[in-house]
């Protein structure tokens, strides 16, 4: 199948996961891949014995540049779609594991700390820890700096 023109019948997440079974199997990997798409967020979460080698709790970039390849391949172009990768549910079990730190942190802020600064997070921890924070409307969150400098700043709003 060419996934790089627009007549496919499928849609735009049905063409990613073909896309991303693919490229899985042409690494080698046998795995089957669910999709859960939460506000605008496609999320691909690749499940089976063979896929714990890619988890981004061991290492995120092969994730991550999975991710990146789906964002760039054409038909996600005009989709609206955000699509992230997810191996054996890590990065959902992970954001259940931050909505203890994001009330922390909110603690922290009422306590009567003025700014919180989160170094050592990847972008889909600190975007986790921006939403589960902003739905407190008197919490500021922002992401500041490049690369693996990128941090998290935490403040009242």
């Amino acid at each position: 199948m060419d996934y790089m023109y627009d007549d496919y019948d499928g849609d735009v997440v049905d063409r990613a996961v073909d896309f991303l079974a693919d490229i899985l199997s042409y690494m080698g990997f046998d795995a089957e891949i669910h999709t859960e798409v939460i506000d605008n967020t496609a999320v691909f979460d690749v499940i089976g014995a063979d896929a714990d080698c890619l988890s981004p709790g061991k290492d995120p970039s092969v994730v991550n540049a999975l991710a990146w390849v789906l964002k760039r391949a054409r038909f996600t172009l005009g989709s609206g779609y955000r699509f992230d990768v997810d191996v054996n549910s890590y990065r959902l079990e992970r954001i259940h594991k931050l909505e203890g730190v994001a009330e922390e942190m909110h603690d922290k802020l009422n306590s009567g700390i003025d700014s919180i600064t989160c170094f050592g997070m990847d972008n889909v921890d600190r975007r986790a820890l921006h939403l589960l924070l902003n739905a407190d409307p008197t919490v500021k969150t922002e992401s500041n700096g490049y690369g693996s400098f990128r941090h998290l700043e935490i403040s009242k709003n």
